[in-house]
């Protein structure tokens, strides 16, 4: 009895001391858990919270999203665009009811997803695009500012291809930064829309411009890409057919135009790119003619001098009023 009772002693200790030993990591993986989710929960908290803030923020895309929404039906003249637009045609001087609906580095697939995602354009007569240096080989994917998707995505719920990266606010930038909005909005109330109520950038001013000569051959070499293995040609001009043939349908007037710029980025541009892009517009206003299609090459315009600039290839409010003046005049002998 003796041995059998030390026998079964000991088969339960051994049974005991394996049950521990293949409990022990799952309860310190447990324990583990516990304290990150503890740890976890405030910052996950902070972001989600920090993340409503940011987006009730009011920016140049929510203003212009919601004045779409509510006015489209009633607007004649349609700009689209990047940057060269937004900064450069007020549309305070169109005798006609504008807006601007150009951002910073918005490509073609941008300005047709806009023109396409509001279904009440009775009003409109003529749709303004700018087609510049760059504009035919690249894309807002492609370049360096890719992270103005999200604005689309968050503000316009434009969806092209974006991915789950560009569905938040505050998941790029520094974290300084975005709580300094937060706090510049909700204690000072200084939003970020930096355009007017028309839609034009008024940041570019004529007291605080740039060094011409630098910003020009810069900007030139920043726009000068490979067109000979160009991945993004021929969609963009598929863009630029689509928007043809939707303005086609509603009777609507196409103006192509490439944009003024300083003759140190007019000087550095490689020739084969700018020709090809002349090239191509002049092709493609001379073949949709009878679409009411019409391309105007302002990039050399002489009428625009040293103090109409920003920098080398944006006006400032000088260049934006006399750039305004130019088409306003064109859309009237188009009449």
């Amino acid at each position: 009895m003796g041995i059998l009772l030390r026998y079964y002693i000991c088969c339960v200790l051994f049974c005991r001391l394996r049950a521990t030993i293949y409990l022990f990591p799952i309860l310190i993986m447990r324990k583990f858990t516990k304290r990150v989710i503890v740890f976890l929960a405030p910052i996950i908290l902070l972001t989600i919270f920090m993340e409503i803030l940011s987006r009730r923020i009011p920016n140049d895309y929510s203003y212009k999203n919601k004045y779409l929404e509510h006015n489209s039906d009633k607007i004649e003249i349609l700009f689209l665009g990047s940057s060269h637009t937004y900064y450069g045609i007020d549309p305070l001087y169109f005798k006609k009811k504008s807006f601007n609906a150009a951002h910073v580095s918005q490509s073609l697939d941008y300005d047709l997803a806009i023109l396409t995602k509001y279904k009440n354009w009775s009003n409109l007569k003529y749709i303004v695009v700018p087609v510049d240096y760059f504009s035919l080989y690249s894309t807002l994917d492609s370049g360096a500012e890719r992270w103005r998707k999200k604005k689309y995505k968050i503000y316009y719920d434009i969806d092209l291809n974006t991915k789950m990266f560009y569905n938040f606010e505050i998941i790029d930038g520094k974290l300084k930064d975005h709580f300094s909005r937060i706090k510049r909005y909700y204690s000072e109330g200084i939003d970020d829309i930096t355009c007017n109520k028309l839609g034009w950038g008024t940041r570019h001013k004529s007291t605080e411009s740039n060094d011409l000569n630098e910003t020009g051959m810069e900007a030139a070499k920043r726009h000068t890409l490979d067109i000979e293995n160009n991945v993004c040609y021929k969609e963009n001009i598929e863009r630029l057919n689509k928007i043809i043939q939707f303005a086609e349908l509603r009777n609507i007037k196409v103006i192509f135009i490439t944009s003024p710029a300083y003759k140190t980025y007019v000087d550095n541009l490689a020739p084969k790119q700018i020709k090809n892009t002349i090239y191509t517009m002049t092709q493609l206003s001379n073949k949709n003619k009878n679409k009411n299609t019409s391309y105007y090459n302002l990039l050399n315009d002489k009428s625009f001098v040293y103090k109409d600039f920003y920098d080398g290839d944006h006006l400032n409010e000088i260049g934006a009023k006399k750039l305004s003046g130019i088409i306003n005049n064109l859309i009237n002998k188009e009449e």
